[in-house]
């Protein structure tokens, strides 16, 4: 039955392609012969008229869930596949149909062993909202509180699984036979994107997420997160606390005046970038489905299923960056760039210098607002991209959240100086680091650690000269991936043997055909004439197939 089913999603894929006018990717991948259905009658007109990007983005919205989380992924990777293409896949939504009560009961059976009028005390089977990933119902626990429970779609798991076996199936014919291995590393793509569809397809994941902005903000009166119910959670659902808001766009409905607009939009920064200074974490996803506001400018956080993370070095330097910004010092900007980033080419210094300042200074001031932190951060990331520096996943997610944030503020607050907000948090967070912490737990570790290096160090320098005076000192190297030397070494060894042989042959041979003794054939010594025919064949075996490897160098 699975085997099928593989042979009928590729017969769906190869469809798809060909409707939006790919037959030639469906013959080099070899499904022209598995089409059972799709439309294979397309006229020229039908998708011409589209640019190339928007037929690819159009193929993923009719490929399902798995492709739409793949454009969604790349939609904020620019350092992945080009510009053109992420502006055209950030156009991807999750229009998706809601899956029915049948499923919803299988869905419970598996992960809780009970239906949803056992759990509850009231279940609502039409949900408040529905995704590709899975869909929302409100519900009563029963002790009386209100919830909602998030449902993962019945076996979502195993068709994304399936379709990223199809992708790695189809990975090396992608990359070196197409135009898309041209501009995309399409290994990287898959092992990306496996690894963050694997996070948010594990409920559990996005559990202890919560947690950790519940416990953040508990005692926070400006932001709400809901509680989890981790008795009623599981792998594949959900339950947290209901709580009530307004989206941005009924916010903007209201005639709110500028102070109070400017305390909203204050908090919700707040809310999402004190955690990223003081706990190295941040919401992914602050689009304006997951943030709500209530009254007495309290601020709604929900939906963690993307959730950033910096370690201390990574939160420093985005501090160091936040600052360097507002200032426009531009050198700074360069050096947090590089240290950041991984250096795969050698850069040109003045066309770096030239690219960063030029961003600085076309982002700061440019509205009333304060300078546009989004465009900087996205600028940087360009900039980084066109000179080979390579930046860190969380990065990029940063600046997808700096965006979405930065833009919702605006929306709420136009006349709001987003670095009044920001800067402070990067400056307390820098002057924490200069602070010494005394009668901390990491105080009294790095003290033992300090400690018991002092003990050992003698210890260990007496050792050391004692080995040398003893002539006893020995180095140890260690290798990796080198076995490619190995068998080059071997390669070379041995037809540097077979040179030496042969060529001993052809003096041999010529030796005895000087001499004229011994059996004759053709008039010449046999041994000699044969030796020169047997040398020469085998020189010429030798010659092709070196010529075949391609090593005749």
């Amino acid at each position: 039955m699975a085997a099928k089913h593989r042979v009928s999603r590729y017969s769906e894929i190869a469809g798809v392609l060909i409707k939006h006018g790919f037959r030639y990717l469906v013959e080099q991948l070899g499904l022209k012969s598995i089409i059972f259905t799709g439309d294979d009658a397309v006229t020229p007109d039908k998708y011409h008229r589209y640019s190339y990007p928007q037929r690819v983005r159009m193929v993923f919205e009719d490929l399902g869930p798995t492709f739409v989380k793949l454009g969604q992924l790349l939609s904020t990777r620019p350092d992945l596949v080009p510009r053109e293409y992420v502006e055209e896949f950030s156009r991807l939504q999750d229009d998706v149909e809601e899956f029915s009560e049948p499923d919803i009961r299988n869905q419970f059976k598996r992960e809780m062993g009970k239906q949803p009028e056992e759990l509850f005390s009231y279940f609502n089977f039409v949900p408040l909202a529905s995704a590709s990933i899975g869909q929302v119902h409100e519900a009563v626990l029963p002790g009386g509180e209100k919830v909602v429970v998030k449902v993962q779609r019945p076996h979502l798991t195993q068709l994304i699984e399936g379709d990223i076996r199809i992708l790695k199936n189809f990975s090396g014919i992608l990359q070196n036979r197409t135009v898309i291995g041209k501009v995309c590393d399409v290994y990287e793509i898959i092992d990306v994107f496996e690894r963050q569809i694997h996070k948010e397809l594990d409920y559990l994941t996005e559990a202890v997420n919560t947690e950790a902005f519940y416990r953040e903000f508990c005692n926070d009166k400006n932001v709400v997160v809901p509680r989890l119910f981790s008795d009623y959670t599981s792998r594949k659902m959900i339950t947290m606390e209901y709580v009530e808001g307004i989206r941005v766009e009924e916010f903007e409905e209201h005639n709110y005046p500028v102070e109070d607009r400017q305390r909203y939009a204050r908090n919700m920064l707040l809310a999402i970038f004190r955690p990223l200074f003081e706990k190295g974490i941040f919401h992914g996803d602050p689009h304006p489905g997951n943030i709500l506001f209530q009254d007495n400018y309290r601020i709604v956080m929900i939906d963690f299923g993307i959730v950033g993370r910096f370690d201390q070095v990574n939160r420093r330097r985005v501090a160091e960056l936040l600052v360097s910004l507002s200032e426009r010092d531009v050198p700074a900007v360069m050096n947090i760039i590089v240290e950041t980033g991984v250096t795969t080419r050698k850069i040109h210094q003045q066309h770096f210098f030239e690219d960063v300042a030029e961003i600085v200074e076309k982002a700061n001031g440019v509205t009333s607002g304060g300078f546009e932190l989004g465009q900087l951060i996205n600028g940087m990331i360009t900039i980084s991209i066109n000179h080979g520096i390579k930046m860190p996943d969380s990065l990029f997610i940063l600046g997808k959240t700096v965006m979405i944030s930065e833009n919702m503020a605006r929306r709420i607050c136009p006349e709001l100086d987003i670095a009044e907000v920001v800067k402070p948090l990067a400056l307390e967070y820098l002057k924490e680091l200069l602070r010494p912490e005394f009668y901390t737990t990491g105080m009294y570790k790095q003290i033992s650690n300090l400690s018991e290096a002092v003990v050992t160090l003698p210890k260990d320098i007496c050792r050391a000269v004692r080995n040398l005076a003893n002539n006893d000192t020995r180095i140890t190297f260690y290798h990796r991936n080198l076995n490619w030397l190995y068998d080059m070494l071997d390669v070379s060894s041995s037809r540097i043997s077979f040179g030496l042989i042969l060529a001993a042959m052809i003096v041999s041979s010529a030796v005895i055909m000087h001499t004229g003794k011994g059996p004759l054939l053709w008039g010449y010594p046999a041994l000699g004439t044969l030796g020169f025919i047997f040398s020469g064949i085998l020189g010429v075996l030798v010659l092709i197939a070196m010529l075949r490897s391609g090593r005749l160098r």
